[in-house]
């Protein structure tokens, strides 16, 4: 049998092995789900929930924050330390971002069409403001570990693919507080933890 003829079932033997173990490895993880309440409710859509520690960040993605319509959208946007933010302008007007958070930047003045990028290397929460529409806000969280998740107008939340442990977690708004909780993490289980936000 020749190498090419050996190739193409050495292939076909690896490919339902790999397609076995896929689900497995997805089994050994677990999620933290639940609800946030707050006080007053109008601040609930700005909520981030996230496990202040454990697990591998990962390899570093893009997200998107678009200007549209006078506004940032999303207006909050959860990421991992050492991710990157791509800044578009889909507006018709020119438009600008910067924030006096944690580690400043100011990415200039861009015009319709164009976009400006940011990798955010520190944790916390970031301000998005425009200096050419100061009517404009919108937040970016970073958190030190890529569990995390922005909460649903309903309160509701789900951080998925958790390894099995014990975690805290925490929740960042961008008015009201609440004190981390503990929870432990079972493979292929959901985690169950609430909060109630106030001053």
């Amino acid at each position: 049998m020749t190498l090419r003829a050996v190739r193409p079932v050495v292939l076909s033997l690896a490919f339902p092995l790999l397609a076995a173990l896929a689900p497995q490895a997805l089994a050994k993880s677990g999620k933290i789900t639940g609800k946030v309440d707050a006080s007053p409710a109008k601040y609930l859509k700005e909520t981030v929930v996230y496990v202040t520690s454990g697990g591998s960040p990962g390899t570093p993605k893009t997200a998107t924050m678009n200007q549209k319509h006078m506004k940032f959208i999303p207006h909050v946007l959860a990421i991992t330390v050492g991710d990157t933010v791509k800044f578009e302008n889909g507006d018709t007007v020119a438009h600008n971002v910067f924030t006096p958070d944690v580690a400043p930047y100011n990415l200039g003045t861009f015009k319709p069409g164009e976009s400006r990028t940011h990798t955010f290397d520190k944790p916390g929460a970031y301000s998005q403001l425009c200096s050419l529409h100061p009517e404009m806000l919108a937040f970016i969280y970073v958190a030190p570990t890529p569990y995390h998740a922005v909460v649903k107008p309903d309160g509701t939340f789900e951080i998925a693919n958790v390894p099995p442990g014990d975690y805290q977690v925490a929740i960042w708004n961008s008015h009201l507080k609440a004190e981390p909780q503990s929870v432990t993490v079972s493979a292929g289980q959901a985690a169950q933890v609430s909060f109630s936000l106030s001053r």
